[in-house]
């Protein structure tokens, strides 16, 4: 979020404005959207929030322990009822921009009682089923990272450092936890800050454009590098000052960073309206033209009416039909956006307030109801509801993937057709997680994990692991195809014809071998 005066008006005049503003109508004529696990992950994403002016307040050298920056520029912390609240408001995703330079020291550790304060509000928004987007705020700075040439390989260390420690600390986490490298990368104190000539390019913003590229390529490579589930973790990628049109991610100089995934980036943007043109469907126009139509998603992760500051308290009814209309525009070109909240502001009063962080309450309702009713996502796209348990499997040392039920209601769906299937830890003896991402018509992850477990010492059939196998074991294993429940018998055990599922058949095999043990031998097909 920019804090300087950029090409601001008066509010006077800025309020006549948004009363003479012609409103143009969203239509879908025309509008084409490819189909993929990308697109379909950013559809399900819907309204989103920003937690602004939280983590990602700095220079607050009036407060002596630096956990309390959180509240330094917005006046109180990060609460579980906020987090409820915007849940309950209708957003689907809460973005958490966090300024890092503050709390690292010499080698660029990050303190460990910030990254955790920060882990936990991410843990209380995963809990509420939100997606969550976790940035790099305010650290382009020198001496910290700065995208020139000059500057590249200390930023290059530090970016690397710190998408590390992120990587680490969030590695097992799933899908729903969006990386998002950097924040408007810009040449900061620069004549070049806000803006530059698009059509005679200075040779100093060019490198800073490749520059950014490089960032956001190392950014990337570390979270990659770490592995679990950041082998697959969407990355939200921006270019110059995170802008939406010629100037950032539509400059021919910006690419999105090669990756060993596919369909796993998202393109980044801000766009915040002003008194001259405050509807701003024309960015959206040309991120749809340049990414969106072509399968690539983007996710606009900061929007607001003004980027000094809208009085949104005073001027509810207004701003609401143009935000609606926004949403609307953006979520038929595909795009999900994302508003951008400071808890500052009030009647009478430029700001960005929506939510009251001291109350947990809505001080805009009409404006949310619109705005997230506007950026729902899409009807077109049905959502991944379960994926049933899975019985334990035997280590074979090779990799494990066992056959899965993945359901949206009741319908069974289809692997690669309706999702795909990525795995962390499957290998080994232990419990491994397989994350379950929609495609074509289904969106949403979901995350099951199951145990690997050794061979040795199981005698298929005895489910309870009395050492015998008995009429017990049948009343066992029909409780579990049931109930779904392992309770405490031995899942492996349980699937005596080795077909990696637990049902009917093993119940019929272990019945037979009661009445006649030479009738078979458990644990084979």
């Amino acid at each position: 979020m920019r804090k300087t005066a950029r090409n601001l008006i008066s509010l006077f005049i800025a309020a006549v404005m948004i009363l003479m503003v012609t409103v143009i109508p969203a239509s879908a004529d025309g509008i084409t959207l490819p189909q993929n696990e990308a697109m379909s992950f950013v559809n399900s994403m819907g309204a989103g929030w920003n937690l602004g002016n939280s983590f990602d307040s700095h220079g607050c050298t009036w407060l002596s322990d630096k956990l309390d920056y959180e509240a330094g520029w917005c006046g109180v912390k990060a609460s579980k009822a906020l987090i409820k609240t915007v849940k309950n408001a209708g957003f689907g995703t809460i973005r958490i921009p966090v300024t890092w330079y503050e709390h690292v020291d010499a080698q660029y550790n990050i303190d460990s009682a910030w990254l955790n304060r920060v882990a936990e509000v991410i843990d209380w928004c995963l809990d509420e089923d939100l997606y969550v987007i976790l940035d790099v705020h305010h650290d382009v700075l020198h001496n910290w990272y700065y995208p020139s040439s000059s500057e590249l390989a200390g930023s290059t260390a530090y970016m690397k450092k710190i998408w590390e420690q992120l990587a680490d600390k969030f590695r097992n986490y799933g899908n729903k936890l969006i990386f998002e490298p950097i924040n408007e990368p810009r040449l900061v104190d620069s004549t070049y800050q806000w803006w530059y000539e698009r059509y005679n390019i200075p040779e100093e913003v060019k490198d800073s454009l490749e520059c950014i590229n490089k960032l956001n390529q190392t950014a990337l490579d570390a979270i990659r590098a770490s592995g679990g589930n950041n082998a697959s973790r969407y990355v939200l990628v921006g270019g110059y000052d995170t802008d939406g049109t010629w100037k950032g991610a539509l400059s021919p100089y910006f690419r999105l960073p090669t990756d060993n995934v596919s369909n796993r980036l998202i393109v980044d943007a801000h766009i915040y309206g002003n008194s001259s043109d405050i509807n701003k469907l024309g960015e959206l126009d040309g991120l749809y033209n340049g990414f969106t139509s072509q399968g690539i998603p983007v996710v606009v992760s900061e929007y607001g009416l003004d980027s000094g500051g809208y009085d949104y308290i005073g001027k509810e009814e207004a701003a609401a039909v143009i935000m609606k209309q926004f949403g609307e525009y953006a979520r038929e070109r595909g795009i999900s956006v994302v508003l951008w909240d400071n808890n500052s502001g009030s009647n009478g009063q430029a700001g960005h307030k929506f939510i009251d962080r001291a109350t947990a309450t809505v001080v805009t309702p009409q404006i949310l109801s619109e705005f997230t009713e506007a950026n729902k996502p899409s009807a077109a796209a049905a959502v991944i509801d379960s994926v049933d348990a899975i019985p334990d499997q035997i280590y074979t040392g090779l990799e494990i993937k066992p056959v899965l039920t993945v359901k949206s209601g009741d319908t069974v769906l289809t692997e690669d057709r309706d999702y795909t299937v990525s795995y962390s830890n499957n290998i080994g003896v232990g419990t491994a997680t397989v994350t379950v991402t929609g495609k074509g018509s289904y969106t949403g992850t979901k995350t099951a994990s199951f145990n690997i477990v050794s061979d040795m010492g199981i005698m298929y059939g005895d489910v309870n692991g009395d050492q015998k196998i008995n009429a017990k074991d049948v009343l066992a294993i029909r409780k579990y195809i049931v109930k779904a429940d392992p309770g405490k018998f031995i899942l492996a055990a349980a699937d005596v014809n080795a077909d990696n599922k637990v049902n009917a058949k093993d119940v019929l095999k272990i019945r037979k071998y009661i009445v006649d043990p030479t009738s078979g031998v458990l644990g084979k097909a």
